[in-house]
Formats: structure tokens, sequence, C-alpha cells
């Protein structure tokens, strides 16, 4: 039987930017057990250039699934008690020996970092609470993104500078763990009036949807309509669309994106497979769930991909609320090593292409 493969020269799909991952509070803490030296080596085999050579980061602004505990940077209404006391414990030690390495290994660029809220603080939302969904509540808006602009100078203090933020995970979903929910014309409120006032002096740039990919045609159009963002950026703050995997491949919802809006960022901002104990002949069949992801995106022109945690232990955690998941590598059952899963050996197969 004949094959015919046809290769289409006269289309431009985008750049690649490469692979990345989440730093989240729950791989902080796992990296934290690890050995100086086993450090050094979980290091080289993700950001290392024999490695997967991560060029990405995605953190979490304030708490989510995969925490040791629900908690906030602030809880009064002047945000007079703001600090990031909290994610100095595990995360910013992890994301400075991030760093550390990479200038180590003669990195001249920096690690690339989107930022994703999952929830606002409690007292700015409709069910007074981060969890459970709800909305933020319509005149905190300026206030909220003044919030987000005193966790971007925070972060920025301690060395970590990020380039991209998403509004909202999920602003579709409403979860047991921190979620709100957005509808298009609250988040383009939200992005387009308020965020771009309160970022208009520095280089943070927006990706807009972070949820899953069979709206991502209707979200697009509803998130970009009116600011066609060309090849160099019409409206320079909004970079484009990210998306998450779970609902499917749907390859006619990304061609739609790509081709409607050829100049914007098109990511993979999280992708996970559920938990199941650890066996690497059973693991198998999740590697080639994320091999066959990723050829879709990239051939429907997806620029960028980035995985959620990088580092769970060997129940698939910590994660409070037990939203327990795979990762690529995780710690063996003494928690003092790590093990590369068939996953991590799929990404690398990729990374090497």
């Amino acid at each position: 039987m004949a094959i015919e493969i046809k290769v289409l020269t006269d289309k431009k799909l985008g750049t690649w930017r490469g692979l990345g991952g989440a730093i989240s509070e729950a791989t902080a803490y796992n990296f934290s057990k690890l050995s100086s030296e086993k450090q050094q080596d979980f290091l080289r085999a993700y950001y290392g250039k024999e490695g997967l050579n991560y060029a990405w980061g995605r953190l979490s602004v304030g708490s989510n699934d995969f925490c040791l505990k629900p908690f906030e940077y602030t809880k009064r209404s002047d945000m007079s008690d703001f600090s990031i006391a909290h994610d100095e414990k595990w995360v910013i030690p992890m994301l400075q020996a991030i760093q550390k390495f990479r200038k180590k290994e003669g990195f001249k660029d920096e690690l690339l970092f989107i930022a994703s809220p999952w929830s606002p603080p409690s007292y700015m939302k409709t069910t007074r609470t981060t969890r459970f969904g709800g909305s933020l509540i319509w005149w905190k808006y300026k206030q909220y993104a003044e919030y987000l602009r005193r966790w971007y100078n925070a972060y920025a203090e301690k060395g970590v500078k990020i380039r991209y933020l998403s509004p909202q995970n999920e602003p579709h979903a409403v979860q047991v763990w921190e979620s709100c929910v957005y509808s298009a014309a609250s988040l383009k409120r939200l992005t387009y009036k308020y965020l771009a006032e309160e970022f208009k002096d520095t280089d943070l740039q927006f990706l807009l949807w972070d949820h899953n990919k069979p709206e991502l045609a209707k979200m697009a159009q509803k998130l970009l309509r009116g600011i066609y963002v060309t090849e160099f950026g019409r409206d320079k703050q909004v970079a484009g669309i990210c998306y998450h995997w779970y609902r499917g491949t749907h390859p006619e919802q990304m061609w739609q994106v790509r081709e409607k809006y050829p100049g914007i960022i098109l990511a993979s901002s999280e992708m996970c497979c559920g938990f199941s104990p650890y066996n690497k002949d059973e693991w198998q069949n999740d590697a080639r769930h994320y091999l066959g992801e990723l050829f879709h995106d990239i051939n429907c022109g997806s620029e960028a991909f980035i995985d959620w945690n990088m580092l769970l232990d060997y129940t698939g955690g910590p994660s409070y609320c037990k939203n327990n998941v795979k990762s690529p590598v995780i710690l063996n059952e003494k928690g003092n090593d790590f093990i590369l899963s068939p996953i991590y050996d799929a990404l690398k197969k990729f990374a090497k292409v």
C-alpha cells in the first residue's frame, strides 16, 4: 500500500520556542528532599543541553491543587499584609537553583516564565473563598491588577523575571481547589482595561484562555477580536493563546486559530496523565499520549509545550486535595532519589529532534 505524504512548503506554522514545565509547590517541595548532588542531576536532566533543554517555566500566582495546603499572599482589603514569604520556603529557592545551573551551563538566554493565578484572593471574590469557583467582584478589577503587579515586582526582586501572564488558569472551570470563573467579556475587560494599564511600563505580555481545546477557536475569536495580532504585534501586550490538552487533540481547533491569527504565540500550557502506581511498562502508554499530543500540536502550529508538575512523589503528590497525577520524573519510594519515567524518555526523544 502506497502512502502519500504532502509537504506544505508555503505554510509557515510559527517558530518553535521549546519545551518547559511547571515549578509547582509540590515539585519544589520534592526537589528540596534531594541531596545537593541529586538536585544537580535532576536539573541536568531537565535543563541540561543533553537533557530536555527546557526553555519555559510555569508558575502559580498563589496556591493551587499541587500545594501542601491552601494559602494567600494577602487577606486584608488594603493589601498591607501582602507577602510572598510562603514561596520563599521551596519555590523561589528552586527557581534560583535552576537559574544558577543554567548560568553555569553557559546559557545566555533567560528562562521564559509564564505565570497563572488559579484564583484571586478570597476577599476579592463573590464567594469569599479561593476554592469552588466564584468570580472576581466587578469593582475589584483594578485592585486585582495591582495585586498581580505586586506579585510580579516581588518575584523580580528575587531575580525571577516573569515574561508572560495568563490572567486565569482554566477560566471556565469550577473546582474543589482554587478556581475562578470568567466569561470572555470579563476576561477581556480584566486584560485590556486593567492589566494592560497596570503593566504598560513593563515588557510583560499576556497569553489568554489557558483552558481546554474544544473551545479554542471560539475563545480565540472572542478574546482576540478587534485586536488582530500580526507577526510583529499590533497590540504588543497580548502575545497569544495558550491551552490545555485534557479533552483531546482537536487539530481542527488548532488550525482555525493558527490560520486566522498567524502572528500570535500558540502554546500548550499544561498536560499530565492521571495517577496510577509506577510501572515502567504501563507508563509507556502515557508516553505515547505525550508524543501524540506533541506531534499533533506542532503540526498545527503550536510553538511551545509546557508540561505540568516536573517532580511528584511515588503517590503522585503532594496535592492537598488529593488530585494526584503523573509527572515525567518521580521520587523513588524512599524519597531520596528520582526515576526518569517513560514519559521523560518520550520528551527527550522529542527534544533531540
